[in-house]
């Protein structure tokens, strides 16, 4: 049998921190979400785990975890849209940066082992290749950088006793991710046009290219490494390993809406945005054994489906 956990999700009311949530809750853990509901949404938030309102920047709302003695702690709150972070850079460094070290001293002070900390791409900047965990870090972003610092620090509170697991994903998608927010995630945005009726929009050139990689495999991967020891002190990229470009990334969105022949406007660009990126994912496979098993089309076709089927409901 396996052990039971608690565990603390923070952003469970979040795209990636909700379907977390309920996976554990669904295997049996106990499971406590903490969130401020800034892009987050209650509704998510799954039946079986306890709710907790809070900030994790806010220093002055920590005795809200007073007692809680979780076993885990699954640190995925935090401010994720590069274009976000140009326009307001100190909110950026507030919540990603200091409210992470915030969460590690809380952890330090009460004795939680286990830290688990959803980072980004965004840390390594525009390579225009397929890149691996080895690379050095060089983000152009207010955003990536950020999230490398509370990497770093991470890294330092490990040598006092906290274990860590650091996750990079690519181009996370799936259903439950916020179409409202037209800033981050570039299939959220593209299939919010759609759902809408309207023009898709693309800031830059269609033949920029990402790692996308569907939710379900990504929460797959946390739980492998929570039940890993191979995953101990490590940093993984969660990612397929495949180069897809914007150009295909829409053709094969239309196709799964039924609609082939979309209109698409290109114009501007993002700032701080990279060309090109794609992940290997080879030391995460051979050291937990995990692998990503939804091909793009069918992740699409069923982010499609899950957003039109809750259209009509409405």
């Amino acid at each position: 049998m396996k052990k039971k956990f608690e565990c603390v999700v923070t952003g469970g009311a979040g795209f990636i921190g909700s379907c977390l949530a309920k996976r554990l809750v669904d295997e049996g853990h106990r499971v406590v979400v903490l969130d401020n509901l800034c892009t987050g949404n209650m509704a998510n938030v799954p039946n079986g785990a306890e709710f907790i309102y809070f900030d994790i920047a806010n220093p002055a709302g920590y005795y809200k975890l007073s007692k809680l003695k979780p076993d885990v702690m699954f640190h995925i709150a935090g401010q994720s849209s590069g274009e976000i972070s140009f326009e307001n850079p100190f909110y950026d460094l507030d919540v990603n940066t200091k409210g992470t070290v915030l969460l590690l001293d809380h952890c330090h002070k009460n004795g939680i082992k286990r830290f688990f900390y959803t980072s980004s791409m965004s840390v390594y900047g525009d390579r225009r290749k397929k890149v691996d965990e080895s690379e050095t870090p060089e983000p152009i972003s207010f955003y990536g950088t950020t999230k490398l610092a509370s990497e770093k620090y991470i890294s330092i509170y490990s040598k006092n006793g906290i274990d860590f697991t650091i996750f990079r994903p690519f181009n996370v998608y799936g259903p439950l991710q916020n179409l409202t927010n037209m800033k981050q995630g570039m299939v959220s945005i593209f299939m919010a046009f759609l759902l809408k009726g309207e023009t898709v929009h693309v800031k830059g050139s269609l033949e920029r290219y990402r790692d996308f990689v569907y939710i379900d495999d990504v929460v797959e991967c946390f739980m492998r490494c929570l039940e890993s020891k191979n995953a101990v002190n490590k940093i993984y990229n969660l990612a397929t390993g495949k180069k897809t470009t914007v150009g295909k990334l829409l053709e094969l969105m239309f196709a799964a809406a039924g609609k082939p022949d979309y209109p698409v406007k290109v114009a501007g660009n993002t700032p701080g945005d990279t060309f090109g990126i794609f992940g290997d994912n080879s030391k995460v496979m051979r050291e937990t054994g995990w692998k990503p098993e939804t091909v793009l089309n069918k992740g699409l076709k069923n982010m499609y489906d899950h957003y039109a089927n809750m259209k009509k409901r409405s």
